[in-house]
């Protein structure tokens, strides 16, 4: 059982991997898309602290934080932005392609919503040979929006598969607005429910909340009720690159000020603070992590490239 400050921790780490990471990306040293988590850590892990060991979650584009919520390795991980040898997809996967079956993180991609369907194929898997372990997929407001997601939430509920249907509404898809492409009476509690799963919000930014409602709803979801849990959260950055975006002016609720003061890792700190951690802790948790982190990218820079002769090794079409 995970305690408040276990998973302050891990947030910690989330946050400062994917700063360190950003400015890594601005050194010339990542050449390919990066999205990145911070703001979102809340979810990420508040779910996974919700999970069993053998339990699995698989992403999409934007999953460096469920990646490593999950118990992934942050060498591996750094190593595959990286291209390398030591990457957790031998260093052709990049970001959006991460795989680490060890750690139960069995896969993300970047096509928007597909990662709902793969999930559902893991949880039909589970589900046949009675593990009693169930899937989580992770996915954006816009990819949620997709066809398949909804067949795939209706087979679910007809199979009554162990899956759970994670959807991380940011409020945009890159930057368009929810309004932009959803009517005012759109309800994402009407489609679940509708469809035959179950349902609950919770507060992106608040990690209790994501834990107690992911809790609530997995009991269920190893019952046979397959469920979406939606959480609203504010992604602090823009939807790729190492780059902030207020200046296209888009942003309306999560305005630099309010993503402040809403902060995961700030509300987490506070309530800690008034159980009564010290700020010494926090500084030690920060430096400890950050030595961490910056070790490791490191470690990733100076690894070596993949040998010529494996280009066509763990390569399928």
């Amino acid at each position: 059982m995970s305690t408040r400050l276990d998973a302050f921790r891990r947030m910690t780490l989330l946050r400062i991997a994917e700063e360190e990471t950003a400015n890594l990306y601005l050194r010339d040293k990542i050449m390919s898309f990066v999205h990145f988590y911070v703001g979102q850590e809340a979810v990420a892990v508040g779910v996974s602290d919700s999970l069993m060991s053998n339990d699995r979650a698989m992403g999409n584009h934007r999953s460096h934080g469920h990646y490593l919520a999950k118990g992934g390795d942050l060498r591996r991980m750094l190593c595959e932005l990286l291209g390398k040898a030591e990457g957790s997809s031998h260093g052709k996967g990049g970001s959006m392609h991460m795989i680490d079956r060890s750690a139960g993180f069995t896969g993300s991609t970047p096509i928007l919503g597909s990662i709902v369907a793969i999930a559902a194929g893991s949880a039909f898997e589970q589900k046949h040979n009675a593990t009693g372990d169930v899937t989580v997929a992770y996915v954006g407001d816009g990819g949620s929006e997709e066809g398949g997601v909804y067949e795939t939430m209706n087979l679910a509920a007809l199979f009554k598969l162990p899956l759970l249907i994670v959807v991380e509404n940011n409020l945009y898809s890159v930057n368009s607005k929810l309004l932009d492409r959803r009517s005012k009476e759109y309800s994402v509690e009407g489609v679940v429910r509708n469809l035959g799963l179950a349902y609950a919000k919770a507060d992106g930014n608040n990690y209790d909340d994501v834990r107690s409602k992911a809790t609530a709803l997995l009991e269920g979801v190893r019952a046979g009720k397959p469920a979406v849990l939606e959480c609203l959260a504010y992604r602090h950055m823009a939807h790729s690159a190492p780059i902030f975006d207020d200046a296209q002016g888009y942003r309306e609720e999560d305005v630099l000020e309010r993503r402040l003061a809403e902060d995961c890792l700030k509300k987490m700190k506070a309530r800690l603070l008034e159980e009564g951690s010290s700020e010494e802790v926090f500084s030690d948790i920060e430096n400890e992590i950050r030595t961490h982190v910056l070790e490791e990218i490191a470690y990733a820079v100076a690894a070596p490239y993949p040998s010529p002769e494996t280009l066509y090794t763990d390569v399928y079409a």
